[in-house]
């Protein structure tokens, strides 16, 4: 059997040759070996993420603090500690070991500070005084600038320990009979320990150690364990979930997925219900402008009312010129004739009756007979040629302003026609429908919101008795009506009821579905690590639930962006 100096030897000699053979006993190297009892090496060390960029982190009552190394430039993320919203309002004065400068305020809301200590390896101390409007406070933090060469210096060490794994793999296959894999793993140890040696050594070997390293996973009878595989390290550019299931999510994820949080404190609150409505027009406050009469619209002297113009009770809106059909034409024409005919006999007799009183035939009381039957008779035929030409004239029944106009000059309407619509847009209500989930009279604290996110307070006015295909209509008053309410506008209306219940009430946006099925939240132990953490909850109303277990008061949990952060892996 030819040893393996002598097959290193002709490997110097011959390096085409000597390539080959390595090429040929790797392969016989098995993907995976297996070694004898006793000898375990543990799980495959998993893939290493990028070395964290250099950073320091402080947290106080009020502020978090992260500054991340980029050469010597520290960007420095500044956060309220309770919410975990950005500070830029505030002034930072940063002290690296001697250096003493202030925090210069970037466009995207952080802060810059250049120190060139920051390019020197070693261990830095950070002093960040903060003063924001009058508050003010310090933070200490220290950040490790690690050595250039730290990581060539580790990755020899590793490939030298692979080495020295490989000597031990081989006596162990040696005692198991596993001759040709050993033959392999001795050689290609013996041509390693010669390139420690000798630097010099051709790269394919060097290359072919680095690939079966990076290949083939060993494994171990039990009783002889590796340790566990080392923890990834986290990289700090890019979020991701580490072994322990704590995820890592660099500030400036942070600030990009807007992730807020809130400090748990007990609350006492009710049972919140949810019902649908609509906006209406208070019918005290508004009115409608409509004609009693058929005929032609005439507009006022100013001009027609238009959309969005504010009257006045009294107003005039226009008029409305009669117009007959001609039956009614012929019947008025017909009662005219018979006044004109009634007239014509009361002034002949009249005529007569005065003359006879004259000549004393008649008494005094007849002719004033006579004369009262004239004038009424001319009365009537004045109201009824007034009534032919003379218009109707319209006037707004109440203050506010026109909301609908629904008339143009000249056009011929009836008497059912509602030609003008007026409201007071400072006095709405809101009408909404209850499936008998809520008592009408327990609801407090109402709420309506439009689509458009329009939130108004309401009061409760009052409710119908009479079920309406099993629903009953509510009313309520809108207190502080906004400009940018609609009449028939649909809004969500949030109310409470029932008794205070006092405990953790959470947002449902807070609980996340860990990939395991459980319903999780997620707390922020550092200012960018987060843990899960499982809990059980009941539905507590409207966009909120109870919790019945697994949180504290105290504890810090994300109630903005938890979806976001569980979707790290």
């Amino acid at each position: 059997m030819v040893t393996f100096a002598s097959a290193f030897a002709r490997v110097r000699k011959h390096r085409g040759v000597g390539f080959a053979l390595c090429l040929l006993l790797t392969a016989l190297i098995p993907a995976t070996s297996e070694a004898g009892p006793g000898h375990d090496h543990g799980p495959p060390a998993p893939t290493t993420a990028a070395p964290a960029s250099p950073r320091a982190t402080a947290t106080s009552e009020r502020y978090q603090f992260v500054g991340i190394v980029e050469g010597e430039v520290m960007v420095i993320y500044l956060d309220r500690f309770a919410d975990n919203s950005p500070v830029t309002g505030a002034k930072l004065e940063v002290t690296i070991g001697d250096t003493v400068a202030k925090a210069e305020l970037q466009k995207n809301g952080t802060y810059e500070v250049t120190a060139p200590l920051l390019k020197k390896a070693g261990s830095h101390e950070v002093l960040v005084s903060i003063s924001e409007g009058e508050v003010s406070d310090l933070l200490v933090g220290a950040v490790t600038i690690p050595n250039p060469g730290s990581s060539k210096v580790a990755l020899d060490h590793g490939i030298w320990e692979h080495i020295d794994q490989l000597w031990h793999d081989l006596s162990d296959h040696v005692k198991a009979g596993g001759w040709i894999a050993a033959g392999g793993l001795g050689f290609l140890a013996t041509a390693l320990l010669v390139a420690r040696r000798r630097r010099k050594l051709v790269s394919p070997l060097i290359v072919l150690a680095l690939a079966a390293m990076g290949t083939s996973t060993a494994f171990a009878g039990p009783g002889h364990d590796h340790g566990p595989a080392p923890k990834a390290a986290a990289s700090g550019k890019a979020p991701q979930r580490l072994p322990d299931g704590t995820v890592f999510l660099p500030k400036p994820t942070q600030r990009l997925l807007a992730i807020r949080t809130r400090v748990l404190e007990p609350q006492s609150s009710r049972r919140a219900v949810r019902f649908v409505g609509r906006i209406i027009a208070n019918p005290n406050r508004s009115g409608v402008v409509q004609s009693t009469i058929a005929g032609r619209y005439l507009p006022p002297p100013g001009g027609l009312s238009l959309i969005g113009r504010s009257v006045q009770a009294g107003d005039l809106m226009g008029s409305v010129a009669p117009s007959f059909i001609t039956k009614d034409a012929s019947d008025m024409a017909q009662t005219l004739g018979q006044l004109e005919q009634e007239i014509a006999l009361a002034r002949a007799k009249l005529a007569r009756q005065e003359r006879l009183l004259g000549k004393n035939v008649v008494a005094e009381a007849a002719v004033e007979e006579v004369r009262i039957q004239l004038d009424g008779l001319l009365k009537r035929r004045t109201k009824l040629l007034a009534a032919r030409v003379q218009p109707e004239e319209m006037r707004a029944p109440v203050d506010g302003v026109v909301i609908a106009v629904r008339v143009v000059a000249g056009q011929v309407v009836s008497p059912t026609d509602v030609l003008f619509e007026i409201i007071d847009p400072n006095s709405l209500m809101v009408e909404a429908l209850v499936f008998d989930q809520a008592s009408a009279n327990q609801i407090v604290d109402a709420v309506s919101s439009t689509s458009n996110n329009v939130r108004s307070k309401l009061r409760f006015v009052g409710r119908n008795r009479a079920l309406q295909q099993q629903y009953s209509v509510l009313r309520f008053e809108v207190l502080d009506p906004s400009p940018a309410l609609n009449v028939g506008a649909p809004v969500t209306i949030t109310g409470h009821t029932g008794p205070p219940v006092t405990g953790i009430i959470l947002p449902r946006a807070a609980i996340a579905q860990a990939p395991n099925g459980q319903m999780v939240v997620f707390l922020q132990k550092e200012p960018e690590i987060f843990e899960p953490r499982a809990i059980r909850f009941e539905p507590f109303g409207t966009g909120s639930v109870l919790v019945a277990a697994g949180l504290e008061h105290g504890d810090k949990i994300v109630i903005e962006g938890a979806p976001l952060v569980n979707q790290v892996r």
